[in-house]
């Protein structure tokens, strides 16, 4: 196989025609991907391409917004952005980098940069669900409270907690990045009360 293989892999992607770009892969080929939480690697086309349909394939929404390629030396280079809704979730973007080698029995190896999936810009937030916590404190509820009410938001939903317990200013964020969410706003109120937002991530 030659240069169009990497053509028609960028297609078969766009497709989500995940049987023939196993099919156009050597069947011992290698993959490196480095994805934003750190490096994976992969042997077998089976494999690799059962993680790449891991991150797209149940997309409801999956865009080619823009692609290019170009050789560098024996290798082909291969960039990619796709505009994906996930699980109803926010719009988002994303874009890979891809460096691939072409054998006679198809891509025999393939090294991937990857964005990671980030919220388009302008593109709707998620849901926001405001819990009143009244006088609760984290020694009374107020954490367990928590963890239950933003186990009921998707990913990307916010949840704003008034509470009037002072405490809460400096406890509650630090829960929530204990549990892996990204606090958004930490607002006082004239009457005490505070509202702080927390942003679901995980």
């Amino acid at each position: 196989m030659n240069g169009p293989t990497s053509q028609t892999f960028v297609k078969l992607l766009a497709a989500r025609d995940f049987e023939r770009m196993t099919a156009a892969m050597a069947s011992d080929a290698h993959a490196r991907f480095l994805l934003p939480h750190g490096l994976e690697e992969y042997t077998g086309s089976d494999a690799i391409v059962g993680r790449i349909k891991s991150w797209f394939g149940s997309a409801s929404v999956f865009d080619l917004t823009s692609s290019s390629e170009e050789p560098v030396g024996r290798r082909q280079r291969l960039n990619w952005r796709f505009s994906v809704v996930r699980d109803g979730r926010s719009r988002e973007v994303i874009e890979q980098l891809v460096y691939l080698d072409i054998g006679p029995d198809g891509i025999e190896r393939i090294d991937l940069l990857c964005s990671g999936f980030q919220i388009e810009p302008g593109a709707a937030a998620g849901p926001v669900r405001v819990f009143d916590a009244g006088a609760m404190g984290c020694a009374d509820g107020l954490a367990q409270e928590f963890r239950s009410q933003i186990a009921k938001l998707p990913i990307g939903g916010s949840l704003e907690v008034v509470v009037s317990d002072p405490a809460a200013k400096e406890d509650l964020p630090s829960l929530a990045r204990l549990l892996g969410q990204r606090v958004m706003a930490t607002e006082a109120h004239d009457d005490g009360r505070l509202t702080i937002t927390v942003e679901r991530k995980k």
